[in-house]
């Protein structure tokens, strides 16, 4: 309660009620000033700002400053982002693009590997951009190619990626840094509430580290379907990630001293989305031939990052082993 310095007025009945009056208007305005009061950084600052009919619908998604994932039954993870940007996880069926067309989406950015479908997309008069990228960031050109996004594509845009948590929000974080929604510190803290993982160091360093090109520059052109890593490229990446994983294992599963940069937690995690991604990507006959010993690779490569996470050597050791030899074991029957 706000504190009234009040002076006598006397001893008279009127000098009394005058005094109890004065105090009774100072305890109300004490009591209705927090309703009254704003906050400043709010009222200055548009990427925070959200409708209050958003804030009070449980359905619909909200803004940066209160980003939660919610769904309704389709498209899960998906968040406001900004004015005009939206995120979440990739539409799987007509309902799904019928919905974003509802919500006035005119262009979807995929950054997924898999072909976008899109189909399905113009049949709701949507448009689609394919950026795909990898979970260890974001690359020049695709940074690029979502500067060019925030300036000439038709908004609102829908970003998504496969599960919509880790890539979808980086590009969309990039594309509202481009286009003035954001600043560095906002689009760091939308990461953290869209859950995109720490471990994915890569997709942070991205959004941390991108500056908007000049107004001149000549930027990449954008696709509807791009040309994506095929399975062999991908099993490149996991050969590497499996070689950074042999140093961490000689140091007893920590940062080698001689690799600063090696963060074994992320390696293990970066095999396992290789694998994953590997798999997403096998035609049927593949799948068949190699698709569950490709699966149980990757919860492997799930145990190994748990452990790791746990700073349990033990089990990590096991896990590494097992998934060298699963990789041996497929390469041997299926190479």
């Amino acid at each position: 309660m706000q504190l009234c310095t009040l002076s006598p007025i006397g001893r008279t009945g009127r000098g009394a009620l005058a005094v109890i009056l004065l105090a009774v208007l100072c305890i109300s305005n004490s009591r209705s000033a927090p309703a009254q009061q704003t906050n400043p950084a709010e009222q200055t600052n548009p990427a925070e700002q959200t409708n209050p009919t958003e804030q009070t619908n449980p359905s619909e998604p909200v803004s940066a400053a209160g980003a939660r994932a919610v769904s309704d039954g389709s498209l899960p993870h998906l968040l406001r982002v900004a004015e005009g940007v939206l995120s979440g996880a990739q539409p799987r069926d007509e309902q799904d693009f019928a919905r974003l067309a509802e919500m006035g989406v005119r262009t979807i950015v995929s950054v997924d590997g898999i072909r976008p479908n899109v189909e399905a997309a113009r049949r709701h008069g949507l448009r689609y951009v394919h950026i795909p990228f990898g979970y260890d960031g974001v690359d020049e050109v695709a940074l690029q190619q979502l500067s060019r996004v925030a300036r000439e594509v038709d908004h609102p845009v829908y970003v998504h990626c496969h599960h919509g948590k880790h890539r979808g929000p980086a590009a969309a974080a990039v594309i509202c840094l481009a286009n003035g929604d954001f600043h560095r510190a906002e689009a760091m803290d939308y990461l953290q509430r869209a859950g995109t993982s720490p471990n994915y160091q890569g997709l942070w360093r991205s959004v941390r580290q991108y500056r908007v090109p000049p107004p001149d520059a000549v930027l990449p052109e954008l696709v509807e379907v791009a040309t994506v890593d095929d399975l062999v490229q991908w099993m490149a990446e996991m050969d590497r990630a499996l070689d950074q994983l042999k140093l961490a294992e000689q140091a007893h599963w920590r940062t080698p001293t001689d690799h600063p940069d090696l963060v074994p937690a992320h390696q293990a995690l970066l095999v396992q989305e290789a694998l994953r991604e590997s798999h997403r990507q096998l035609d049927a006959d593949q799948r068949s031939a190699f698709g569950d010993a490709m699966a149980a690779s990757e919860r492997i490569a799930g145990e190994l990052t748990a452990a790791i996470e746990a700073e349990r050597s033990g089990p990590a050791n096991q896990a590494f082993r097992r998934l060298q030899q699963s990789c041996v074991d497929c390469h041997r029957e299926h190479r």
